[in-house]
Order: structure tokens, then C-alpha cells, then sequence
């Protein structure tokens, strides 16, 4: 029929596409509201955009931090919020290591404040009306967002019409389970806003309970009681926040893995993505020459690589800390890599590189380095894993707290309270972390956490994906269960427990009634057969 060879190939292309239609995908529209300010947290998030951007969805997000690549995909819309800082906000004065009861309900309390101020920013920069002219125009298939401390952004896929997915970078918070009738289980089953040794014993029980209990109380009538106010003032809607997030979340992507955080209840609806912002690739990159150097000249023993995150200045540590940790630090056999953020330094020591920044990941996993010491943050914590390195955790602020007991109660690392530093503490706290156990058990929890059945990314997407395919709606239906629209004295069975109890009860009572009469009866016929013999 063709007599040109390019016209024979050109044909055999486009028979090929019409013939085969799962070559041909038509992207979706995809909003993302990230009004939660923290850039730690949305470096887990925008791995999953960017990747949906590149599969040839149109991703139009809000938030407060410019896409994390040099060059973003084409069809990656930002809508940039201002008014947030995003890095280095937190300070030695704010941070709540040990977590009794008191300090749990101070950081709800300060998470509540930060989230409404949030809100505000959303909804006065202007976005929202964008979102909607746009939504118009061509609509919007589906919502992403974090599920943090505010759900006030919510007002936005309920005028929308489109389904929910959340995202978490940290283990779930206690007052999210309920929206997809997570079990929910504090006998065991260590809240994001605690950190226990295993197995909890009678006090910590208590106090898991409690605080799970009240957190979720709180957040429901105090958070989306102003949540309500919010969405009322710039949206003129009202609406149950608590009712609609149960209806409207198709599923909840939470960056955890059963090899840090232990084995969990799961449903079809919370999907475990932990790990999901590590790139592979950055192993390959050569590291900056100043660290490559040090590392090569590094004794024998190694290099120890002290980092508290991209939230807390080292530098800014109390004078007297700073110098108990380089003095004992000077008489270890390893040298030092230390994450310092300002040009003067606390010693002079070949022994010691300081570095205002390094990459973090890709330094972890380098063979010379053979300790780590971090703050609990996850996204440290989890590149550690990967890395398989033992580890020292001095628990500042958040979820750094559960973190940091993960790790210790799998025998990867040990707990240094930063309260508790002095030479005899952190002298000990190093000895115990070198010894052999420890590198041994980071390398099975490493070899456990890189084998699965699929990338925490790929996974990411297949479920998203599967949302948006052709019967998304279908899926949507499905996934919902029932159980979120039982009462919890209904959802623990409770109300069955009781008429069992009751019926026991009942029963119980009618025999010994019945017992009674035979009993008086029996009686009775004994004293009548002694009048008859008299």
C-alpha cells in the first residue's frame, strides 16, 4: 500500500495507538493543598506530584515551597502561599523532649494556633478564587493534601465535589483514624505524639489512652469548631467537617514502614509509603569535594555525621552542651562531620568538619561514615534505615519522640535527651551504640526495609492512579466503609457486649429465682412430713 518506507513506519505507529489503548492515557486534573508550612514535610509530598506531573496529569498545587528541581515538569502548576517560614523555626526554647501529659496538650495546643494561621494565609492569598474560576473552566478529578493539624483546607474539594486523598509525613495522628475506621488500639499501638519503650507497661498505657482519647476530643470540637469559622468566612459554606472528611477521603497515604514503626492494624484505605522521598540516584552523586576529602583522610574507625535537621540550629545549642559534646567527641577514634550553621566554630580540631549544609542522604550511605547522630526527624531517621548505620537520637520536638523509641526498641540505635547530655552520659551513649549488635541489627532492618514488593513511590501512584482510571468513582464507593458511621460504642461492639450481659444477668436471675422456690418448696414438704409423724 506504501511504497515509502518513513509512510509504512508512520502507519504502523498510529495503527499501533488505535488498536492498543492503554497506550494512550489521558491525564487528569490533580489539585494539591499543602497550606502546612513545614519544607521537612513537603519533600515527602512533592516526590508523588512530581512523578504524577510526569505520568501526564495536569498538578496544580498550593503551597508554600517552590518545586524541589531546578526544572519542574510542564504541566506542574504552582500556586506559591507567602507568609510562612519554611526552615529553622524551631528553637532550644521551644522544644518538648520528655512527653508527659502536660507537654502533649501544649504542643496540640501550639499545633492548633499554627494550623489556624495557616488557614488565614490560604484563604486570604487569593489562590482559592484561581482554584475555582479554573475548576469551571475544566474540572479538577481529585484533591491531595496533608492531613496534619487543620482541615480547614477541606472547604475547598467540598466545593469542589471531588474525592480526598491525605497524606502524612509522619505516623497517622490520633485524630485522623477515625475518618476511615483506622482500629485504633493504645494498649499497643504508640501514638504520633509519644514515644514508649516496648511493651508499654500499666502507666504508659494510661497515658497513650489518655492523651489519644483527649488529642481526638479536642481536635474535634475546638480545631474544626474554628476550621468551621474559617471555611463560613471566606467560603460561605457551613458544613460537618468531621462527617464530610469520613465521606470524602478515598485514601490515606502515610509515610511509615513495619520496619521502624512496627506491625500495625492496616485497612484498604491507609496505604504505607515510608521512604518515599529517598532517591536512589543521589547514592551516584559525587559528594562536595571539602567532605570527600575528609572522609578519605578518615581513620580506620570512621567518621561520625552529627545533624539535627533543617528545622533547629546547632549552633544555636547552649554554650555549655556545645562544649561537652566536642570534648568528648575529641577523644573518640572516629572524626566528626558536624551540620554547624554559622562561620564560627567550636573548635579548631582536624579531627572535626563543619558544614553548613551536606547532602545528608547520600553521606549516611557512605561507607566511611559509621554513626549517626540525629534529632528523631523522620526523614532522617528513615535515610538512616536505608542506610543501615547505628545511630544516636536526641528527641527535640513532634513525632521525634516515637521515632527515636522505634529505633531504640529495635536495637539500631540509643536515646540521648538533650537534657540529659554531660560527658559520663555521652561518653556511654557512644560505647553502647559501637558495639557489634548494633551495626548488626541496622544491617537486617536496611536489607527488610529496601525489599519490597514495590517502591514506596510506585505504590504511591498505582493507588492514585487507580482512583482516577476510568471506574475511580467506583473505587471511591468501595473503599468507603461502613464502619465510620458507627458511634464507638457501636464500632467496639459494645452494644452487643451489653445485651449479652444483660441476657447473662437475666438468666442468672431467673435460676436462682427458680433455685429459691424449689429450695422453699423442698422445705416446706419437710416440715409438713414432721407434723404428720408427730
Amino acid at each position: 500500500m506504501f511504497k515509502n518506507p518513513k509512510k509504512i513506519l508512520a502507519f504502523t505507529i498510529v495503527l499501533a495507538i488505535l488498536l492498543n489503548p492503554i497506550l494512550v492515557t489521558e491525564g487528569s486534573r490533580i489539585l494539591g493543598i499543602f497550606n502546612y508550612y513545614a519544607y521537612s514535610h513537603f519533600k515527602v509530598f512533592y516526590p508523588l506530584l512530581r512523578r504524577l506531573a510526569e505520568e501526564g496529569h495536569q498538578v496544580t498545587v498550593v503551597t508554600h515551597i517552590k518545586a524541589l528541581d531546578k526544572i519542574k515538569p510542564h504541566n506542574y502548576t504552582e500556586l506559591l502561599l507567602t507568609g510562612g517560614l519554611t526552615t529553622n523555626v524551631v528553637t532550644f526554647k521551644d522544644i518538648f523532649p520528655r512527653r508527659s501529659l502536660f507537654n502533649i496538650f501544649k504542643d496540640a495546643d501550639y499545633m492548633h494556633h499554627e494550623g489556624l494561621s495557616h488557614c488565614e494565609l490560604l484563604y486570604k492569598s487569593g489562590h482559592v478564587d484561581t482554584i475555582l474560576k479554573s475548576h469551571e473552566q475544566q474540572p479538577f478529578d481529585l484533591v491531595i493534601t496533608e492531613y496534619m493539624n487543620s482541615d480547614c483546607q477541606l472547604g475547598i474539594p467540598y466545593l469542589l465535589q471531588v474525592p480526598v486523598v491525605g497524606l502524612s509525613s509522619c505516623v497517622l495522628m490520633p485524630y485522623h483514624f477515625d475518618r476511615i475506621a483506622l482500629p485504633d488500639f493504645p494498649s499497643y499501638v504508640q501514638s504520633k505524639l509519644v514515644g514508649f519503650p516496648e511493651e508499654l507497661n500499666c502507666y504508659e498505657r494510661l497515658l497513650n489512652f489518655l492523651q489519644t482519647k483527649l488529642v481526638n476530643y479536642i481536635y474535634r470540637y475546638r480545631t474544626h469548631s474554628d476550621d468551621r469559622k474559617v471555611i463560613k468566612k471566606y467560603l460561605n459554606v457551613d458544613f460537618d467537617i468531621e462527617d464530610y472528611a469520613k465521606r470524602s477521603t478515598s485514601l490515606i497515604l502515610v509515610n511509615q514502614h513495619y520496619t521502624l514503626h512496627g506491625n500495625k492494624p492496616l485497612t484498604s484505605q491507609l496505604i504505607e509509603i515510608g521512604g518515599i522521598h529517598i532517591d536512589e540516584t543521589a547514592l551516584k552523586a559525587k559528594l562536595p569535594d571539602e567532605i570527600e576529602k575528609f572522609l578519605k583522610n578518615a581513620p580506620a574507625e570512621g567518621v561520625l555525621f552529627f545533624s539535627w535537621g533543617s528545622m533547629v540550629r546547632s549552633s544555636s545549642m547552649p554554650s555549655e552542651k556545645v562544649q561537652t559534646i566536642v570534648k568528648v567527641l575529641e577523644r573518640q577514634p572516629f572524626n566528626i562531620i558536624w551540620k554547624w550553621e554559622t562561620d564560627e566554630v567550636p573548635t579548631k580540631s582536624k579531627k572535626f568538619l563543619f558544614v553548613k549544609w551536606a547532602p545528608q542522604f547520600s553521606l549516611i550511605c557512605h561507607p566511611k561514615v559509621k554513626l549517626f547522630w540525629g534529632h528523631g526527624g523522620l526523614l532522617g531517621t528513615t535515610e538512616n534505615i536505608y542506610c543501615g548505620k547505628p545511630l544516636i537520637i536526641t528527641p527535640l520536638y513532634g513525632d521525634q519522640s516515637v521515632n527515636a523509641y522505634a529505633v531504640q526498641n529495635r536495637g539500631v540505635g540509643s536515646i540521648l535527651f538533650f537534657d540529659d547530655i554531660n560527658e559520663k552520659n555521652l561518653e556511654a551513649t557512644l560505647k553502647e551504640v559501637r558495639r557489634k549488635s548494633y551495626a548488626d541489627n541496622a544491617a537486617v532492618l536496611s536489607h527488610l526495609f529496601r525489599n519490597r514488593d514495590m517502591k514506596p513511590l510506585d505504590r504511591a501512584v498505582w493507588w492514585v492512579e487507580h482512583l482516577l482510571q476510568e471506574n475511580g468513582k467506583a473505587a471511591h464507593k468501595l473503599l468507603q466503609t461502613k464502619a465510620v458511621k458507627l458511634n464507638w460504642f457501636v464500632y467496639y461492639s459494645l452494644d452487643s457486649v451489653s445485651i449479652i450481659l444483660i441476657g447473662l444477668a437475666l438468666f442468672i436471675f431467673i435460676v436462682r429465682a427458680i433455685l429459691r422456690r424449689l429450695c422453699g418448696l423442698f422445705k416446706g414438704g419437710k416440715q409438713s412430713g414432721k407434723v404428720k409423724t408427730k
